[in-house]
């Protein structure tokens, strides 16, 4: 053999290897409600000896919990035999469809799965290259219909194209009241919740019937921002609709909260004012309908208890330049807001003994049923979304798609109940074509 034969053979026996073994990066956009069971079937399809890197340190198989509590973060290992970085965002449903259907470019964090403690958020970064990066996602999670969101047709001058949408599971959405709510009235119905949440305040007594005892207590909305499909499963349900403006308070603390474990608890609220005016996602929510980005931390939130401040509605009056008290007679308050199990088991109600009881909240029940797993499959508790993987109708090939494919029968087969969901199987007795619509027999 010649010289430059032996030569150009070798390299193209080089290129070959280097291609068998290439990295693929995979960006995934996902929803809250997806969260658990996403970052679940990742660790389940990837080879041992994966590592996750994200926004609470870094986790192994010895404590996945790390990993499963992320909202963003990436994975390193293999898949089929293909060295893989899987970057997750779980941003809100609507960022996902968003992301799809639009190719619209979103935030990753910046690490590949691997070094040492925990990384910036993303979403909140100031950096390129250093606090986030930027990439087209590969495929999503969302909890949301397409049709429910703005992301459908034109948009913002956007065009949003149709998505796959394939369901993999159930997340029930439950309403919780923060430390001292009595839990002897813990239930909350359509008509309380609608008041609440187009109000902003309502007295106790609406939930206890007591007037004479409870009058002066109030109880104050919290709830997420417009890329969360929690905010329009919950606000669909309870019949306000996707574009009701509503009134959804924020919080500054006087006492700080506590974080153990990657848990943030407890503190006490100061002082609030409704959520600002802001644009999230292209979406814009006027003064008031805004809130958090994410379940956990609004979780984190129902922990908390009010000082006088916050729960007598202190507020600054511009045209007197005095400070008024929307309720000045107050003596007590509380927060009532909507999150999956998964991010309420813990957080709020201390499952794993981490939060301590004195900041531990209360699970309502909806229309006088509890949210318990039979409820949601016989159809008497209605407050639920589907979770689905959604896809581009074109362009998603090799690993990428494989990976897709992998996680939605992972998802749909093991993993759809890791933190709190249900199977969308033979089990699961009831179906919805659109968020908020009828529950109806299969």
């Amino acid at each position: 053999m010649k010289l430059n034969q032996f030569t150009a053979f070798s390299a193209l026996a080089l290129i070959a290897t280097q291609g068998a073994f290439a990295q693929t990066v995979i960006h995934i956009v996902g929803s809250n409600g997806d969260r658990t069971a996403t970052q679940t079937a990742i660790s389940n399809i990837l080879a041992t000896g994966w590592t996750f890197r994200g926004v609470g340190g870094n986790a192994t198989s010895a404590n996945l919990s790390v990993a499963t509590a992320a909202n963003f973060g990436a994975w390193n290992g293999t898949y089929a035999g293909n060295p893989v970085v899987i970057k997750v965002s779980f941003s809100g449903a609507l960022a996902g469809i968003a992301a799809i259907a639009g190719n619209t470019d979103q935030r990753f964090v910046v690490t590949n799965g691997t070094g040492t403690g925990s990384v910036p958020d993303p979403t909140t970064g100031t950096t390129l290259g250093t606090d986030y990066e930027i990439s087209k996602a590969d495929f999503g999670f969302s909890t949301n219909f397409q049709a429910t969101s703005p992301f459908n047709g034109v948009y913002g001058g956007v065009t949003y194209n149709p998505v796959i949408e394939e369901i993999v599971g159930v997340s029930p959405l439950g309403f919780y009241a923060s430390p001292g709510f009595p839990a002897a009235s813990a239930s909350i119905t359509t008509q309380i919740a609608q008041l609440l949440y187009t109000n902003g305040s309502v007295p106790l007594a609406l939930f206890t019937g007591n007037f004479t005892a409870d009058a002066n207590k109030i109880v104050y909305a919290i709830g997420r921002n417009t890329d969360a499909g929690q905010r329009y499963g919950a606000l669909t349900e309870i019949g306000l609709g996707t574009t009701t403006t509503v009134r959804e308070w924020k919080p500054t603390f006087s006492t700080a909260q506590t974080t153990t474990s990657g848990l943030t608890y407890g503190g006490v609220v100061g002082s609030q004012e409704l959520w600002p005016a802001e644009t999230v996602g292209g979406v814009y929510s006027p003064l008031g309908s805004g809130g958090y980005t994410t379940g956990a931390l609004l979780a984190g939130i129902l922990t908390t208890t009010l000082g006088p401040d916050a729960y007598q509605g202190k507020y600054y009056d511009a045209d007197t330049a005095t400070y008024q008290f929307l309720y000045p007679s107050a003596t007590a308050g509380y927060y009532v807001g909507y999150v999956t199990p998964s991010d309420a088991s813990n957080r709020i109600l201390g499952g794993n003994g981490v939060v301590p009881a004195g900041s531990r909240g209360v699970a309502l029940s909806y229309n006088g049923v509890p949210l318990t797993n039979s409820n949601v499959q016989n159809g008497s508790y209605t407050a639920w979304v589907y979770n689905r993987i959604i896809k581009p109708q074109s362009g998603l090939a090799g690993v990428q798609l494989t990976v897709a494919n992998a996680l939605r029968d992972r998802i749909t087969n093991f993993d759809a109940t890791s933190g709190g969901g249900l199977f969308n199987d033979a089990n699961f007795k009831v179906k919805r074509t659109t968020d908020g619509g009828l529950v109806t027999p299969k």
